[in-house]
């Protein structure tokens, strides 16, 4: 009798493990698709509850999501000469207006400000008048103009020339005269605007009587001192008349 329950109780046991060799040793639970979708997705976007216009500090203040030049506004503007604080249209990303006094939140550098082009009516960094330039194109006045190196302030340049822009017919820059034609730019009384009926006895800062810059010098006398010929710029007439000399007058020229 104890023989056949020990054989019985063996066949329990191998059906045992037979049943437990068909089953899998654990279960796993089907992956979540949303939270990976969620994963990949990043963190989300906070917008905050400032309306277009208003004022902003960081994009996550507006409504639009987007604050540019310190305004929310309808999209990111960060192209350069392009603001959202204009007054003509705050909140909204346009074309910086003429001047050297942008608001863009990316400005120009230098001597450059926005200017807009009427034609396209776009906006681009060009350079302010007064400053430097090669071509018309270079300058939001459209002008590039020549000037000529003035030194004594005199109002008329030597034939050194610098271009700058600047409006049609506007002041020279410091230092440059819009007229030439001078002929000593070390001295300020010596140019083409210098008064030809008026002579002079002594020479201008370049050693020259040609005060008027005209290329002729001109002598107030033209007639000979005495028995000489005429006398040279600067000198005196000196007549001697035997009991002694009289100085007539000093040759002025211009």
């Amino acid at each position: 009798m104890l023989t056949k329950r020990l054989h019985f109780t063996s066949l329990l046991a191998t059906f045992a493990v037979i049943g437990l060799a068909g089953c899998p040793a654990t279960h796993t639970a089907p992956p979540d698709a949303d939270a990976d979708a969620a994963i990949d997705a990043g963190p989300p976007v906070v917008t905050g509850s400032q309306p277009l216009a208003s004022a902003c500090l960081a994009d996550s203040d507006c409504s639009t999501g987007f604050c540019a030049d310190g305004v929310c506004c309808d999209s990111a503007c960060r192209d350069q000469c392009y603001s959202c604080a204009q007054t003509v249209a705050v909140g909204h990303c346009g074309p910086q207006t003429d001047g050297p006094d942008s608001n863009s939140s990316v400005p120009c550098v230098g001597s450059n400000a926005c200017f807009r082009d009427q034609a396209t009516h776009l906006s681009t960094c060009k350079a302010v008048d007064g400053a430097t330039c090669n071509s018309d194109q270079d300058c939001g006045s459209g002008h590039c103009t020549p000037y000529y190196l003035d030194a004594d302030g005199d109002g008329y340049g030597t034939a050194v020339t610098a271009k700058f822009c600047a409006e049609l017919d506007g002041q020279a820059p410091a230092g440059y005269s819009a007229y030439t034609g001078d002929c000593c730019d070390l001295d300020s009384g010596a140019n083409p605007g210098f008064d030809s009926t008026t002579f002079l006895e002594f020479p201008d800062a370049c050693g020259s009587f040609d005060w008027n810059c005209n290329g002729v010098v001109a002598p107030q006398h033209t007639s000979g001192c005495g028995s000489a010929g005429p006398t040279a710029c600067g000198a005196p007439c000196v007549i001697n008349f035997g009991f002694g000399t009289v100085t007539a007058y000093t040759q002025a020229c211009n």
